[in-house]
């Protein structure tokens, strides 16, 4: 099992991301942006279980029984956790107040909508499809709506938040339809998980990697 892990490519990604963002965490400890790291560390903490969970459902903390080798709970609290967090960032790094209220009121309904989503479809045994549709959409806006707003500035490709943006919008662009595409596949059309996987493995590297570089090539902010 620890083999198994540890050749994990998504996991060594992350831990690399990780490094990176400590080492850079200098150049903007005093931003919004500085509770990247802990943020990063607990995404690598839930794939390092849902990956255990996947490999000896024995050691799901949550389950027992039949539904044990199930992990969508841990990434249903993932998922509002990682909504939640860039929706503030993007708060914060806006100066227009309807951008304000838009994120406001947008983040209060996804906060409905995926209380409303557990209750219908089972956040044990069910991917939570539209609670994640309507986040990733949301989120998709914001990002593309901080590059807008800041298109005119002079180091725009030298900010942290133009390359987590950039990330965001490829990895949610491509990743909330694999995810949909997910949630009707069935044992008659398995074999289009395996058509579809390197897509979603494709945006995971290019969201982190869009990660790594703005953690290199980013400027601290003058003071």
């Amino acid at each position: 099992m620890f083999e198994q892990i540890i050749s994990d490519h998504y996991l060594i990604l992350y831990v690399v991301t990780i490094v990176t963002s400590i080492l850079s965490y200098k150049k903007y400890f005093e931003s919004t942006l500085r509770y990247l790291p802990v943020l990063l560390t607990y995404i690598l903490l839930t794939e390092v279980l849902g990956l255990l969970i996947k490999l000896d459902p024995e050691l799901n903390p949550f389950i027992t029984g039949l539904y044990s080798d199930y992990n969508y709970i841990i990434y249903y609290v993932y998922n509002i956790l990682f909504f939640s967090y860039f929706y503030y960032v993007y708060w914060n790094y806006t100066s227009s107040e309807k951008i304000k209220k838009i994120i406001a009121h947008g983040a209060a309904l996804y906060f409905i909508i995926a209380l409303v989503n557990a209750y219908f479809k089972s956040i044990i045994s069910e991917r939570q499809l539209f609670s994640y549709t309507y986040g990733s959409l949301l989120l998709i806006f914001l990002a593309l709506n901080f590059i807008v707003e800041n298109k005119r500035n002079p180091i725009l490709f030298k900010r942290l938040l133009f390359w987590i943006s950039l990330g965001l919008i490829i990895y949610e662009a491509v990743y909330f339809p694999i995810n949909i595409v997910y949630s009707y596949i069935t044992r008659e059309n398995v074999a289009l998980y395996y058509q579809i996987v390197p897509y979603h493995k494709a945006a995971v590297f290019a969201l982190y990697g869009c990660f790594i570089i703005g953690f290199i090539v980013m400027k601290p902010k003058l003071k």
